[in-house]
């Protein structure tokens, strides 16, 4: 079945790379599920295998986004990815995703960030809690988790400061100065993600390239009905997902 498609969200790249690119992952998905179904591949190799699959269904699911395929048919599909995540952490000698890497750190909040802004169901939001943990680890994802789940641990320290201080402010900030620590911390967002694996991505046909959106701001605003006017913009700020589309492709808040 095709996508349902709006116009394109992602600015770095035309409308066919990433429908080329969202094809692929696909193709690339039900290859590595091939394998893993195959009796005969190795425990280490399907180890890596399921790793891969939990995170090429993450990186589809962005594309799709940055694509410009509807939140409803992504939200349907999100699933897909903590069925993907839960089964890696099933397998012996798995690696959980450790905040002590900046990689791990930002897939957790983009996780947390794409199941509030989905509208998941308690069930899957818990499941996914479950396979993330993580708990009182860190001040911005606790923040972030407590947004549904009430009486959430909270945790004081905030381990990368560089780019998300200003964004850890702006959550009990007000007004003007809400706004000004929200653009402070868009200014910075992108060179301080350098140490992630998809900076710079957008440079190269064949780097694997999603997008690049700040899913974790996005799920504050939603949920402490932020007014973003002064940022609604930012090429970093997936909007779309904040002001949901209409029956006829329009948006909501």
């Amino acid at each position: 079945m095709s996508p349902q498609l709006l116009s394109k969200r992602e600015t770095f790249k035309e409308q066919s790379y990433f429908d080329g690119k969202a094809q692929s992952r696909q193709e690339w998905i039900e290859k590595f599920e091939a394998a893993i179904a195959d009796p005969e591949t190795t425990p280490e190799h399907r180890r890596r295998l399921l790793d891969t699959v939990f995170r090429k269904r993450l990186e589809l699911l962005i594309t799709r986004y940055s694509q410009g395929e509807t939140i409803s048919a992504l939200a349907q599909d999100f699933p897909k990815i903590i069925s993907a995540l839960a089964a890696y952490h099933s397998v012996e000698e798995h690696t959980p995703l450790k905040f002590e890497e900046i990689d791990a750190y930002v897939i957790a909040l983009w996780l947390v960030a794409l199941a509030i802004l989905l509208d998941v169901d308690d069930s899957h939001f818990n499941a996914l809690l479950h396979e993330v943990n993580n708990e009182r680890r860190d001040a911005l994802f606790d923040r972030l988790v407590a947004q549904r789940l009430l009486g959430r641990p909270q945790a004081l320290t905030l381990m990368y400061p560089n780019p998300y201080q200003p964004l850890l402010e702006a959550l009990d900030g007000r007004g003007e100065q809400q706004a000004s620590l929200i653009n402070k911390f868009l200014k910075n967002y992108y060179k301080g993600m350098k140490r992630t694996y998809w900076h710079d991505s957008h440079l190269g046909e064949d780097a694997g390239f999603f997008g690049y959106w700040c899913f974790e701001l996005a799920a504050f605003v939603k949920m402490l009905k932020i007014d973003d006017s002064a940022f609604a913009d930012n090429i970093f700020y997936p909007r779309d997902l904040v002001r949901r589309e209409g029956p006829n492709g329009s948006t909501r808040e």
